[in-house]
């Protein structure tokens, strides 16, 4: 029980916790049931174990607590904010209290809205464009362009990414 998906996510490796999560599941998710196998050998079916962390995963893609900030989209893949589309979370629980967000690509740029836990210290939310471009402009926070995050102060307010 390595996690080294996890490993990678706290790192910034997108990438690599990403092909981890894809060929693990790829690999223990049973074709007719679509839930998941415990071994890669067809033995022990429908193990709930598996499931829940499967679901981590997804949670761990969408918001991630480090000590007493919150990592939002850190392991989305690009395309979930290909042009049109959103990423919406409403009333979800972490360690450090309730969060909903909205991150869009609308009007040519990405925007994230977002309201946290009054335990937040910060928020870094990782706006990553579709096509791998850097943003020219930033609003709501600090930009960094390495790693396609927007680093905010409080517990509440919006972010804009304009590209050229």
């Amino acid at each position: 029980y390595s996690r080294h998906d996890y490993a990678h996510l706290v790192r910034g490796e997108t990438k690599l916790f990403l092909k981890t999560f894809y060929i693990q599941n790829a690999a223990l998710q049973d074709r007719e049931t679509y839930s998941f196998w415990e071994h890669c050998y067809g033995e022990s079916e429908h193990k709930t174990h598996e499931e829940a962390w499967f679901l981590m995963q997804i949670r761990w893609m969408l918001y991630l607590e480090q000590g007493d900030t919150l990592a939002l989209l850190r392991g989305i893949p690009r395309d979930w904010l290909a042009p049109g589309r959103h990423i919406e979370v409403n009333q979800a629980k972490s360690r450090l209290g309730a969060l909903s967000f909205r991150a869009a690509n609308e009007n040519g740029g990405l925007n994230c809205t977002f309201k946290v836990g009054a335990e937040v210290a910060g928020v870094r939310i990782r706006l990553p464009h579709p096509n791998g471009k850097k943003a020219v402009r930033c609003s709501g926070g600090q930009y960094d362009p390495d790693s396609e995050t927007v680093l905010c102060v409080g517990n509440s307010g919006k972010v804009t990414l304009e590209f050229e």
